[in-house]
């Protein structure tokens, strides 16, 4: 009598090898979720840096060949003054609707300075030397901070500032 060879693996070979693969693929999942994580935080904060960097150049570039730095004073988020075409420009944060936005007023024209999916949790302008008299040459410094991202885990926020001085010479 010949005698048959079972060819094949036991339950318990299956069993452990199946945790086995278990365990492989949920380290695989979880890592492959965290890239997909970092990449959605890395792209908030691509956003959050252009928007910023845009809104800041675009003001610093106007302020810079401008005059009459707040005529009737300075409000907190706020910032007026006259371009170079001698029209009343001013900058302000709005807080309406999802999350603030930097605004810029040139008589009844509106333009939204930053995207819907960024929030500009602050906006300050300091200025110095716009007195009559002073022999100072104006200066001014614009601080803005937002953020941008759905989930508080995703989150990118960011802080800018930057000091422009007028131009043109006004300390004579």
């Amino acid at each position: 009598m010949k005698k048959i060879k079972n060819s094949g693996f036991t339950l318990i070979e299956l069993m452990v090898a199946l945790g086995v693969f278990m365990v492989v693929m949920t380290i695989t999942l979880s890592a492959f979720l965290n890239i997909i994580d970092i990449q959605k935080k890395t792209e908030a904060f691509r956003k959050v840096n252009d928007n910023l960097n845009f809104a800041m150049e675009a003001m610093m570039r106007e302020i810079r060949e401008g005059t009459k730095y707040c005529p009737s004073g300075c409000a907190s988020g706020s910032f007026s003054f006259t371009n170079k075409d001698a029209d009343l420009i001013k900058y302000e944060l709005d807080t309406g609707g999802n999350g603030g936005y930097v605004k810029r007023t040139k008589g009844l024209d509106i333009i939204r300075m930053t995207s819907d999916g960024i929030k500009i949790t602050n906006l300050s302008f300091s200025v110095r030397g716009n007195g009559t008299g002073d022999k100072l040459q104006p200066l001014v410094t614009i601080s803005i901070s937002g953020e941008s991202g759905e989930k508080e885990k995703l989150k990118s926020s960011l802080n800018l500032q930057a000091t422009v001085s007028q131009r043109k010479l006004d300390s004579q």
